[in-house]
């Protein structure tokens, strides 16, 4: 009797080991390539042309550049860890930039951007909860990159490589307006 015991257990095992190998297969098939850069893709739940209410402090300057990029990361988003630390390449953005800090704590925020000097050397923001871009543009989506022309917002994509952005942003350089010297 006891044998038989021993068997169902030992059959057991074996069906619950070969379930979380083939559970492991098939997470493994979710989970991108780091190696492999997938080209931006633009946010559909997001509604081009808006502004929002209020601009995050330090993010004002936005409002009225020709063009302008705001940088979605949070704390808690392994690819935003990956374009945060460089893995993906440098973060090369526009003048007109700012890197929003997505987190659930001002702590944890500010601890990502210690960790993080890459991020330090753009105009930067934490938005606690994600609050500002839920409430202004009625998403919670990280990485993603939005683009303003003079404070509208005229794209938003999301990324996952730090190179894939200037060329997204090359498709929104306004033009360098001539002075006349009458």
């Amino acid at each position: 009797m006891v044998d038989l015991f021993l068997a169902v257990g030992l059959f057991l095992l074996t069906v619950a080991v070969v379930g979380l190998f083939a559970m492991m297969g098939e997470l493994a098939a979710r989970v991108p390539d780091e190696n492999v850069v997938v080209a931006p893709r633009p946010i559909e739940e997001i509604t081009l042309g808006v502004t929002p209410e209020s601009w995050l402090d330090g993010a004002a300057h936005l409002e009225g550049a020709p063009v302008g990029v705001l940088v979605v990361l949070s704390t808690s988003c392994a690819s935003c860890q990956r374009i945060a630390n460089g893995s993906t390449g440098d973060l090369a953005l526009p003048p007109e930039s700012f890197v929003l800090i997505a987190s659930g704590t001002q702590e944890r925020a500010e601890s990502f951007l210690a960790e993080h000097p890459m991020l330090r050397q753009h105009r930067h923001g934490i938005d606690v909860e994600g609050t500002w871009l839920t409430r202004n543009f009625g998403i919670n989506i990280s990485p993603s990159v939005l683009i303003f022309e003079r404070g509208r917002l005229s794209s938003a994509h999301t990324f996952t490589s730090a190179t894939t952005l200037p060329e997204l942003f090359a498709g929104h350089h306004a033009p360098i307006k001539e002075e006349s010297h009458a």
